[in-house]
């Protein structure tokens, strides 16, 4: 109780009293009350300023036709000191959710008491305005100022520039709270500020086209900007979905691409909005984004335009409708001309630059482009470079600077002039690059500033497959953005000083698929506010260390208050419980307490050793109470994996013998024996580890809790080695950018090609009438000797889908089944047996023998290499060349085009070549271990496959989804043999499982940050309790029956085999494709199949579990060829 109390003392200690938002340079404040009222003398440069209330916050006295702030303008004097004194006299809060609980009357100034009023508001202007004060460059005004307030009632603010003043004006606002009784206080007096900004570039970008943003709610938000101290407002207004904005010279474009009559924002609309916001010290950035992005004028200039309504959309482009400019039409540049020629003159008097767009071009909308005709890059990035040389000639003949999203130099490699601003969504590595190339910079990082992620999707899904693999529907980009990750973020984090001098500010984003007038201020606010303070303030504070929550907290949560008062609807920061008092620490996730330990010189090593065993031990009992403490916080503890050793060693030996002997499964439902509900936990060197094979708790940590659940670090550095920093060991962005790289390989209409699978059937069949792998292509074999002939069907098919996956994958094979001393199967093999035995090794598998592993590596590298050097001997126009034609694209090379990175290269090469192999070559295995069992399953299948398509006509894509038994014959295999049977997921946060907890593992069982759950889809799709009880139509769930699947399926989330939610396998169709077609392909040819495993298994089969499940004994079968 002590140490909590002086926990709470320290940190309070830190917490900040002066409640201005953002903080100040330099401030100090001292404990006495003033008041203010409306008698308040102001002078301005030693003149006296009128000023009067505002009828309402956006009076039309506010938009005058007045194009600039003047400061020696009386009126705009009176006008700005009149909006800050309304603010503070009207639009003010009483603070008690900021007081202790019903505190605020005892707390609050005593009203009768002698009262010192604010009497004089002496405001200096040291420097004078120019025209670039209002239009300004990054680093062209100066926006500091100094305040002071004395205790006698005389205030003062002192600036270079009249933007320095409002935001003087600003935090003099700040200072003020509404008294319950109604007048209005401040109890810091005497105050003394000094601020300045430690950007240029503090913004918000809205988007007004995918969702029309009446004028009412920008003006809205350049309050609230000027509140915060933000100066940039980025408008995106035009995209493929609607162009709201109306250009004279082209009306054409508004008449057909608004979304409705009147949702259009006329030229007077534009000028009142840049000129509303530099009344308020804020820079508005038009942003008409091209090439891409511009479908919609396809409504009205289809003659300009390329791929608007292209099929599939993702195809083409990133959302629909799709739709580029054309990039060598002629009647292009007079378009723009016209375009730019009518807009420019009107944006030019108010701002300094204008974003040129340049992100998402999509090379594939080119080859529809009839004035192109390819997606090659050699073709296209000298006419994208052409393009923008004149586009940004447009835009300085206007006499501002362009601005331009960072693909346009990062990844089409289109060079632009110095004077050029980068906009950079990806952030932290990319910033890196850009600034090291000399570019200027404004960060956007999505990770941290995209507002309108982890929302969930935008776009609807079809019932079946794509609702299996979208669960639960998740964006592109969550988790949600919350105020504290985005005041966690560090534009020049990582950056040399000269970079970081490039790095000119940020933005946050809202893209508007899912925002409006409705959700735009709880989108925005005060999430913006948290990134403005960094913007305004810094990351880092005077002594150099990151700003505090702690610190933040408060301070937003009582400037929160102020923009609801204002009329700003913001989102809470927190509950009322966690404001009240102003102590940050009443809502402290967790605790810590230091223990200055002295170095003592004379101690005996017995000593020291005697006093490090009761240190260690404190600390473990620590340790274990913390833990137990927060488990019980969460929920109750399930059944426990008894353990007869000391740290679960005996635990450690069963997993690993269990591994070594191919009894992975009997292992795990022997550790279930005591679970009632098939999810038990274990400890293991001090590691808790959860175990499951409960379909609602697999659910929830592949889809309904996905944010909880990941890879995590300790699973990404045991298994680097292997597959690197690919899509099967990453979380976060980097597993997201590995899934968008891998999806367009595996499209429909790269699935349905079937040619890759039959090119390599012919030598299947051949190896198979051998008996064995061929000795080279030209082997001669006998087909008639063939028949009956018994081989290993299982080593066939995992050198027939090696051949496939790098024919597919790469564009040449390895030769496999011709090549009997083929060294990367038995090294890959190997490769994956001695990782599966580090992974259930734990926190001991530094002592599991690498010398295998590290020379089948070796092999598997050598492999990859060859391919990596074939493709990186290409130039990178040859190497663009191969993307002419559907047949000669392939995933190395779209890779390659984006990096020539060799780790990226092979790390995504082995993590695809496993999956293409293995998963496909496990399944086929395991049905031919089958079908040699049941031979009327045979016949029933292959009466099928006559019916549907004959003994020689090769199936199409909708032939194999049509043959149901085929079907029934392939799910059967992957209910009793999912490709991977074991696996495993990390919490990323403290969280609960939905169930396990509990004597009778009904209740919600709590995981702690860190903790392992193993998981096993073996051992719940073979649960007999899933399924309804045995009889003649409902068989038992252990034995093979494809007849099952016409009366009974699984209910959701029992029947898994590619997994589920976002991390479903995303070559799911491609494997049940190849399945399909071999299957097809070998029974037209042949009518039966024997089985000798009886002779070699008993009929038990040994389920060799490493990363794919297959036969432990291989599939030792005869085949017997169908007479013509």
């Amino acid at each position: 109780m002590l140490s909590k109390a002086l926990l709470s003392f320290l940190l309070l200690t830190v917490t900040s009293v002066q409640a201005i938002w953002p903080i100040p340079e330099t401030i100090s404040t001292g404990d006495t009350t003033l008041w203010i009222g409306d008698i308040l003398f102001v002078t301005y440069n030693g003149d006296k300023v009128r000023w009067f209330f505002f009828a309402s916050r956006n009076c039309s006295l506010d938009q005058t036709t007045n194009t600039n702030l003047n400061l020696a303008d009386p009126l705009d004097q009176e006008l700005c000191v009149s909006r800050v004194v309304t603010t503070i006299l009207d639009d003010n809060f009483v603070p008690w959710k900021l007081y202790p609980r019903l505190e605020l009357e005892k707390t609050e100034p005593n009203l009768w008491k002698p009262k010192t009023y604010v009497s004089k508001l002496e405001i200096i202007q040291t420097g004078k305005d120019t025209a670039k004060t209002f239009k300004p460059l990054a680093g062209d005004v100066d926006e500091s100022y100094n305040l002071t307030v004395s205790t006698d009632g005389k205030a003062k603010i002192t600036a270079v520039s009249s933007t320095g003043v409002l935001r003087g004006l600003e935090t003099f606002s700040q200072l003020f709270f509404k008294h319950s009784e109604g007048p209005i206080y401040t109890t810091l007096a005497p105050v003394k500020i000094s601020d300045c900004p430690e950007y240029d570039h503090r913004g918000i970008l809205v988007d007004v086209s995918r969702n029309y943003l009446p004028v009412e709610n920008l003006y809205r938000t350049i309050d609230a900007m000027s509140w915060n101290k933000m100066n940039r407002l980025h408008i995106h207004a035009t995209d493929s979905q609607s162009w709201p904005l109306e250009i004279p010279a082209l009306p054409e474009l508004h008449q057909k691409g608004a979304y409705a009559r009147g949702l259009t924002y006329s030229p007077a609309t534009v000028t009142a909005i840049q000129t509303y916001a530099i009344q308020r010290g804020v820079e508005v950035i038009f942003e008409i984004d091209t090439p891409g992005h511009f479908g919609i004028a396809a409504l009205s200039h289809p003659e300009i335009m390329t791929g608007w309504g292209a099929a599939p959309w993702s195809t083409y482009c990133a959302e629909p409708p799709c739709g580029q400019l054309r990039l060598n039409e002629p009647k292009v540049d007079p378009f723009l001309d016209k375009l730019m020629g009518d807009l420019m003159p009107r944006l030019a008097p108010y701002t300094a630059y204008f974003h040129t767009g340049g992100d998402e071009v999509n090379f594939n909308e080119y080859i529809l482009d009839p004035t192109v005709g390819t997606n090659d890059s050699a073709v296209v990035v000298p006419l994208l470079q052409k393009f923008f040389d004149k586009h940004h000639a447009r835009v300085r003949k206007a006499g501002l600077v362009p601005m331009v999203w960072e693909e346009i130099p990062a990844s089409y490699n289109v060079s632009v002039g110095e004077d050029v601003v980068v906009q950079s969504w990806l952030g932290d590595a990319a910033i890196k690059s850009l600034t090291a190339q000399g570019h200027k910079v404004i960060s956007s990082n999505y990770n941290f500033w995209y507002l309108d992620c982890g929302r969930g999707q935008w776009l609807n899904f079809p019932e079946g497959e794509p609702i299996e693999e979208y669960w639960p529907f998740n964006d592109w980009c969550g988790p949600t953005k919350s105020w504290r990750l985005v005041y966690s973020y560090d534009p020049r984090a990582g950056l040399t000083d000269e970079e970081a001098e490039l790095v000119l500010g940020g933005e946050v984003a809202a893209w508007a698929e899912t925002i409006d007038e409705v959700n735009l201020d709880s989108i925005l606010w005060p999430r913006s506010s948290a990134a403005g303070e960094v913007l305004w303030s810094g990351r880092l504070d005077a002594a150099g260390e990151n700003r505090t929550q702690l610190d933040a907290a408060p301070r937003l949560a009582e400037f929160r208050e102020r923009m609801l008062a204002r009329g700003v609807r913001a989102d809470p920061v927190q509950m009322v419980f966690c404001t009240q008092g102003m102590n940050a620490t009443e809502c402290l996730s967790g605790s810590s307490i230091g223990l200055p330990l002295a170095v003592l010189d004379f101690m005996s090593i017995k000593s020291v050793l005697i006093i490090i065993g009761v240190v260690f031990a404190l600390w473990n009992i620590y340790i274990s109470i913390d833990e137990n403490t927060r488990l019980r916080r969460l929920g109750v503890r399930g059944t426990q994996v008894k353990s007869s050793v000391p740290f679960g060693l005996d635990i450690i030996k069963s997993q690993v013998t269990a591994t070594m002997k191919h009894k992975n499964y009997e292992q795990f439902l022997n550790m279930m024996s005591s679970a009632p509900d098939y999810t038990a936990e274990s400890r293991v060197l001090g590691q808790r580890i959860v175990m499951t094979a409960d379909p609602e708790n697999i659910k929830a940590v592949l889809a309904t809790q996905f944010s909880d659940f990941g890879k995590g670090e300790q699973f990404h550095k045991k298994w680097s080695e292997f597959l690197g920093d690919s899509i099967f060991a990453t979380d976060g962005h980097l597993w997201h950018a590995s899934r968008q790289l891998l999806r367009p390989q595996f499209s429909r209409e790269r699935i349905s090609d079937l040619h890759c699978f039959e090119s390599h059937l012919e030598t299947f069949f051949k190896a198979i009438v051998n008996g064995g792998v061929l000795d080279g292509d030209r082997q001669e074999v006998d087909i008639e000797a063939g028949n009956g002939k018994p081989f290993d069907i299982s080593e066939l098919l995992f050198r027939y889908t090696l051949d496939v996956a790098t024919d597919f994958l790469l564009g040449m094979d390895v030769q496999s089944l011709t090549t009997p001393r083929e060294p990367f199967a038995d090294a890959f093999n190997e490769v994956q047996r001695v990782q599966n035995i580090r992974a259930r090794a734990g926190p001991l598998d530094a002592f599991v023998p690498l010398k295998s592993f590290r020379n089948g590596l070796k092999v598997v590298n050598e492999l990859c290499n060859v391919y990596i050097d074939r493709t990186l001997r290409l130039s990178p126009e040859e190497l663009a060349t191969k993307t002419k034609s559907d047949q000669g694209y392939t995933f190395l090379h779209e890779l390659a085009s984006f990096t020539r990175d060799r780790k990226v290269l092979r790390d995504q090469l082995v993590a695809v070549l496993l999956a293409g192999r293995d998963t496909t070559a496990s399944t086929l295995s395991w049905a031919f271990y089958e079908l040699g069992r049941h031979p009327e399953v045979v016949r029933k299948m292959r009466q099928e496959i006559m019916d549907q398509v004959g003994l020689d006509r090769t199936p199409t894509y909708a032939d194999l989804k049509s043959m149901k038994y085929l079907q029934n014959v392939i799910n059967e295999t992957l209910r009793l043999y999912p490709a991977v049977p074991f696996n495993v997921r990390t919490a990323l946060k403290d969280t609960t499982l939905p169930r396990g907890g509990g004597p009778d593992g009904t209740l919600p069982l709590p995981v702690l940050k860190d903790t392992s759950i193993g998981y096993s889809t073996l051992v719940m799709q073979r649960r007999a309790d899933l399924y309804p009880p045995i009889s003649e139509k409902s068989p038992d769930p252990q034995v093979f029956n494809p007849e099952r699947w016409f009366t009974w399926q699984p209910k959701p989330w029992q029947y898994i085999p590619f997994n589920g939610g976002p991390r479903i396998c995303i070559g799911q169709q491609f494997a049940l494709t190849e399945m399909a077609y071999v299957l097809t392909r070998i029974f037209q040819r042949f009518e039966r199949v024997e089985s000798f495993m009886y002779e070699i298994d008993g009929g038990r089969p040994k389920m060799k579990a490493e990363i794919v499940i297959q036969p432990g004994d291989g599939v030792k079968v005869a085949l017997w060829e169908a007479k013509k």
